[in-house]
């Protein structure tokens, strides 16, 4: 099984069965994840919408969460966002 089979999964809860399918995203190592940063520069200093949070990217590009934070976390040492507002679950970055 690959990492990024898709399963079905059976879940009960409070007398009703619900379906659902799951998936791990992938994990960026070495060279890709130099490429996802670099393609995330060139992106950032385009855009002019510039709300983004780490879920956000992962959903886009497909990886996990935890990568999408490393990614803005590298971004926020180059000066390209910066943080605005954080939790514990949930960082905002913005243009900087």
């Amino acid at each position: 099984m690959s990492i990024t089979d898709k399963r079905t999964r059976k879940k009960r809860r409070w007398g009703k069965i619900f379906e659902y399918s799951s998936y791990e995203r992938k994990l960026l190592v070495g060279d890709e994840y130099k490429e996802v940063l670099k393609e995330l520069e060139e992106d950032y200093k385009k855009r002019k919408k510039m709300v983004v949070t780490p879920q956000e990217i992962a959903a886009q590009r497909d990886i996990r969460v935890s990568v999408a934070k490393q990614l803005l976390d590298d971004l926020e040492e180059k000066k390209i966002v910066k943080q605005v507002s954080s939790n514990r679950r949930l960082k905002v970055y913005v243009k900087n």
